[in-house]
């Protein structure tokens, strides 16, 4: 038989028959008494009312609070979390309606600050975590934790109470006294789990106080060592009332490490040596999540500052390589084979750092499947891999396409006829260039059945005219001109001269970008100089030009070389023109090409600084003309440079990360 107690007694006060739920509350809330725990999961069931809570709840937290407050019983701890979660802890943020209510019943409770120094620490921390629910309600509890935490014993409690005091202290004047807080925490707690969680809690803040860098490094290296940052079994649907509590309960487990190596690494600014340092322990550490951030942030470091990869690229090599004896192909279906996060976010890494990423090649060779069955697109690491708008190449082929490693090659023309629709295949084959000659064949089979509406016709065009561009005469001869037909038209060359009167009417079109390329196809297909350089005579010195049309035209002069010298003066002007510093660079080059004239190379320097994105015309111009003593103090100065010479603050795709190093590599050669 049931035991009914003082709180039970006062159960049969309320009217229940007029609340919704009203009956399941009372008999809930008398086996709560009763002592049975599943009591606790059935109020929050049935606790949503959307965004808000049912009308019993604030009719049943006396009640509750009655149970909290006999010290006999148990279950005090997940009775107060009940409480605070259906007086709206988990959803700080709303003040209104039905949890208002029951927020400003629960700020209105004497007993709450006694609670804070309850003999029991599940009560205690209940508490601390309750405040959440008031803190807008009673601008003294924020104080009220911080004095707590000082005398509190409970690690796990101290935990609570530095969250919520975070919460309670974004009210009011607290922020300042909060970062003060959790910068002294951070610091001096003695024991990992609170200085980390203060660590993350205060790198979060949107203007965090100074910190101890190497104190900061040193903790969030060992809260990964620790596995504090696992995550746990997943929540269950009646841990918080509301979906959005239920978000905000996920938050709990996510301290956001990464956010804290970030902060730590910000200090570093462009000290390569000590980004390389951290990074590279996080990789050593055998810890999933810290493998994972470091080479996440490891793609934003290559991709903006110059420095001695080749290790960290190796590390991400083993990290892809598998146990001896297992077989490749089975990488993309088990996790078996190493973690299957660690393992993307290391091809992730790969993927974008371009020429970087060349002594992994390897490595990644090897995570491919080799299989003699028909290809599918399948989740993981294979060779084509589900996208958001169909099937597209998986990162590892991409990687090695991206190096140009012809072992793929076989397996790219399997695919033309078992995927052919997957993305980026066809700009794959095309970046091989003419050392994909061999599928010239597959390549003509696969245009030859295609219809001209189908999508990926004209990615087959291009990839045929890249590989083979006399094997793309015929298809040519009937697309329509535009800048992309153009250029492959120039690529053609003089098998498809029979375009030269489509050629002709678009040196003429009025469109400045049209013309310039039709004029430079028109050189390959027709070897007209005069028609040619009719239109580069029309763009590469009018004020009126935009730069890089400009620029377009004067490379077109280069291209004719010997040809048009007579534009040599015209040239050696915009040398020493007020101009834009790229027309300059480009006039410099074609004037040393068409003239033989290398007056104007040697005043580069000046450009050089200028303009970084010229520097590597300007390098292969001074080595072409001699000029490497002129040049050489420019070239040492950028092997010294830290920064990328084309960083942007929205980072470097894999292709500019390319450019840099190969920029590098030329003034290493003006050294020599």
């Amino acid at each position: 038989m049931t035991e009914i107690g003082p709180a039970l007694t006062s159960v049969y006060d309320i009217d229940w028959q007029s609340l919704e739920f009203g009956s399941a509350v009372a008999r809930m809330l008398a086996e709560l008494t009763a002592g049975d725990p599943a009591a606790i999961q059935g109020l929050y069931r049935i606790a949503p009312d959307g965004e808000d809570v049912q009308p019993w709840v604030v009719a049943a937290l006396p009640l509750l609070l009655e149970l909290v407050a006999d010290t006999g019983r148990p279950d005090r701890g997940p009775v107060l979390r009940l409480v605070a979660d259906l007086a709206g802890a988990d959803r700080t943020w709303q003040m209104s309606g039905e949890t208002l209510r029951a927020k400003r019943l629960l700020a209105g409770h004497p007993g709450l600050d006694d609670l804070l120094t309850d003999d029991d620490p599940r009560v205690r921390e209940a508490a601390a975590y309750a405040v959440r629910a008031v803190a807008r309600l009673a601008p003294r509890l924020p104080g009220l934790l911080w004095e707590r935490y000082t005398a509190e014993p409970d690690p796990a409690v101290r935990v609570t109470l530095l969250r919520s005091g975070v919460i309670a202290g974004a009210v009011g004047s607290g922020h300042e006294l909060t970062k003060v807080w959790l910068a002294w925490v951070a610091d001096s707690d003695a024991d990992l789990r609170v200085r980390i969680t203060a660590l993350t809690e205060m790198v979060a803040l949107a203007d965090p106080p100074p910190f101890d860098v190497e104190t900061a490094r040193d903790t969030v290296l060992a809260a990964y060592r620790a596995g504090l940052n696992r995550e746990p079994a997943p929540l269950d649907e009646t841990v918080a009332p509301l979906l959005a509590g239920q978000r905000m309960a996920a938050r709990e487990w996510t301290p956001g490490y990464h956010q804290v190596v970030s902060a730590v690494r910000v200090t570093y600014r462009n000290d390569v040596g000590e980004h390389l340092e951290l990074l590279q322990r996080m990789l050593q550490l055998d810890a999933r999540d810290a493998r994972q951030d470091a080479l996440h942030q490891a793609r934003s470091l290559v991709q903006r500052l110059r420095g001695p990869y080749r290790p960290l690229v190796l590390r991400a090599a083993e990290l892809l390589s598998l146990p001896s004896g297992a077989d490749p192909s089975a990488v993309a279906t088990s996790a078996a084979d190493g973690d299957p996060q660690v393992r993307a976010a290391a091809l992730r890494l790969l993927l974008g750092i371009g020429e970087v990423a060349r002594p992994a090649a390897d490595a990644v060779w090897a995570t491919l499947p080799r299989t003699g069955q028909r290809i599918r697109p399948h989740a993981g690491q294979g060779w084509v891999v589900p996208g958001l708008s169909g099937p597209v190449l998986g990162p590892a082929v991409r990687i090695l396409a991206g190096l140009r490693d012809e072992r793929i090659l076989p397996m790219l023309e399997r695919l033309l006829d078992e995927v052919p629709d997957a993305n980026r295949l066809y700009p794959a084959i095309a970046g091989f260039g003419l050392r994909a000659r061999g599928l010239s064949r597959t390549l003509r089979r696969r245009l030859r059945a295609v219809g001209p509406a189908e999508a990926h016709r004209a990615g087959l065009l291009r990839a045929l005219t890249a590989v083979a561009p006399n094997d793309a005469a015929d298809h040519l001869l009937r697309e329509p001109i535009d800048l992309t037909t153009l250029g492959l038209l120039a690529r053609a060359g003089r098998a498809v001269a029979g375009r030269a009167p489509d050629l002709r009417a678009a040196l003429t079109c009025g469109d400045p970008a049209l013309e310039l390329a039709a004029a430079h196809t028109i050189w390959h297909v027709t070897g007209d100089v005069a028609a040619a350089a009719a239109v580069y005579d029309r763009y590469f010195d009018d004020r009126r030009t935009r730069p890089e049309h400009a620029v377009a035209a004067i490379d077109g002069l280069k291209a004719l070389g010997i040809r048009v010298k007579t534009r040599a003066r015209r040239l050696a002007a915009l040398t020493g023109a007020r101009t834009d510093d790229t027309v300059v660079a480009a006039a410099a080059d074609a004037l040393w090409w068409v003239a033989g004239n290398r007056d104007a190379v040697q005043r580069l320097g000046r450009v050089w600084e200028s303009a970084p994105r010229t520097r590597a015309r300007i390098a292969r111009l001074w080595m072409a003309t001699g000029d490497v003593r002129y040049g050489a103090r420019y070239a040492r100065a950028e092997l010294d440079t830290v920064l990328r010479h084309n960083v942007s603050n929205l980072g470097l795709p894999a292709a500019e990360v390319s450019a840099d190093e190969r920029l590098l590599d030329l003034c290493r050669k003006l050294l020599a």
